[in-house]
């Protein structure tokens, strides 16, 4: 397949993540050892922990480990996704390629499938804040996988978020509506 366009997640959004992680990494250190924003365990006159220091330092040695793990995994994906640079979405002269199949994992949907590609808002649960999405109508939905990665089957639609990504949702669209093939006329090729 050759790839006519590619679009991949904001890296905007991935040095985002990268700097959260920095920050939660920082507040752990700081938990754990340094005690310059948070306070120190309870201690006597002669500088041992006393019994409610240790229960302060077993807790602090806990939100410290949390802190750290999830800090940690955001700078990896974060700079993961800003050194790899993977696409989240290809148009190809063949098909609709989604990484929609799991983290590494691109869905193939052949153009001979797809009734109709457009862009949507998802107000989810609350109906506050919209997210971008693309919807991709299919002729039969059960060729595909249910359990899909960021993305949700309402009928014949794949629901696909694209809050993140770095090219506007409505550009993707009408990119594939173009490589579909459709007009406002009829089909052409």
């Amino acid at each position: 397949m050759t790839t006519r366009f590619s679009a991949t997640r904001s890296p905007a959004r991935q040095l985002l993540m990268v700097a959260a992680g920095i920050v939660l990494l920082l507040a752990a250190l700081d938990i754990v050892s340094l005690h310059r924003l948070s306070e120190a365990p309870s201690t006597d006159d002669n500088g041992v922990l006393t019994s409610k220091g240790q229960t302060e330092r077993r807790t602090d040695v806990i939100w410290g480990t949390l802190f750290g793990s999830i800090g940690s995994m955001l700078v990896v994906v974060g700079l993961g996704g800003l050194v790899t640079g993977r696409p989240v979405v290809e148009l190809g002269d063949d098909a609709l390629r989604l990484r929609v199949a799991g983290p590494l994992t691109m869905l193939d949907i052949p153009w001979d499938d797809i009734v109709s590609v457009k862009s949507g808002r998802d107000y989810e649960d609350d109906g506050r804040i919209p997210v971008p999405v693309l919807l991709v109508e299919v002729v039969d939905p059960d060729r595909y996988p249910k359990q899909l990665w960021g993305s949700v089957w309402d009928g014949p639609v794949l629901q696909v978020d694209a809050d993140s990504w770095e090219t506007s949702v409505e550009d993707i669209a009408i990119r594939a509506e173009l490589m579909l093939g459709h007009s406002a006329e009829g089909e052409y090729q």
